[in-house]
């Protein structure tokens, strides 16, 4: 029999008919036991597991198959210290059964640290000097001196603190600066789009203070709180030009991309020749 002829045989036909019929058996049967193998154990939602504690934790997750492993421990004003501040995967994510949480619990008490000298230097440098230390810049006074901006007490909840003292870390400082006259105005600015890093700067440079900050919803953890850029300010700039040194200007801040691409238009002067 030739080799042409062997390939139009009967014999053949059945033999490749075969072939293909059980590499296609392989096929399927390897693909059902990859499925059951990836899907062992059903898919179970994460808990919010946020302002619980380390016991609420382990009993809410042993429920449902899940661990849990303490990743980092961070002090926290707006959290109840030995509760969870935040975690890792988020709440309402599916996992497998058996997947491990990672979670950061809000720590039982702050670090304490020595309150570092801010009087007679500038506003600019004090701030530097908080922000480096650990701890918060808060409000801003001014009292009529021969040398402006230049601080001249340092405060926190309206008690002036000693140079050395021992604060905890995260204090606001508020500061009371030189100014060369009563009464007078500042030129509000605009902050659309800036941090609070930096608006806490802006504003003290222009002996203003910061009001009510507001976070929209578009945040959803603490970690989010240091991406939040201003979107929303009261005074609006393109209302009132100018107010008394010391006011108070409140806040809104988002992470939503939409809100952000949506810049408030400055008004054009009355007068303008364009």
């Amino acid at each position: 029999m030739t080799l042409k002829e062997f390939f139009k045989s009967k014999t053949f036909k059945l033999n490749a008919l075969a072939a293909i019929g059980i590499s296609i058996f392989l096929i399927v049967l390897n693909m059902f036991i990859l499925r059951i193998y990836t899907d062992h154990g059903d898919s179970v939602q994460i808990p919010d597991l946020r302002g619980k504690t380390d016991a609420e934790v382990s009993a809410l997750l042993n429920d449902i198959n899940l661990r849990y492993q303490i990743r980092d421990s961070v002090y926290s004003r707006e959290t109840a210290p030995g509760t969870v501040l935040d975690q890792f995967p988020k709440a309402g994510m599916k996992v497998k059964e058996n997947r491990t949480i990672f979670i950061t619990m809000c720590a039982l008490s702050q670090e304490m640290i020595p309150m570092p000298q801010l009087t007679d230097i500038s506003y600019r440098q004090a701030v530097n000097i908080i922000e480096s230390s650990g701890l918060v810049s808060g409000n801003i006074e001014y009292k009529p001196s021969e040398f402006p901006n230049l601080v001249l007490e340092q405060k926190a909840e309206g008690r002036t603190l000693r140079v050395g003292e021992m604060i905890p870390k995260g204090t606001v400082i508020d500061l009371v600066l030189g100014s060369d006259s009563n009464g007078e105005t500042s030129e509000v600015p605009n902050l659309f789009g800036r941090n609070l890093a930096e608006v806490r700067l802006i504003l003290g440079e222009a002996i203003l203070n910061v009001g009510t900050i507001t976070y929209d919803e578009s945040f959803s953890s603490e970690e989010d709180k240091a991406k939040g850029l201003i979107f929303r300010q009261s005074p609006d700039p393109n209302e009132v030009f100018e107010v008394v040194k010391g006011t108070a200007i409140d806040l809104w801040l988002t992470i939503d991309p939409a809100k952000l691409e949506a810049k408030p238009k400055a008004e054009e002067p009355e007068n303008s020749f364009f």
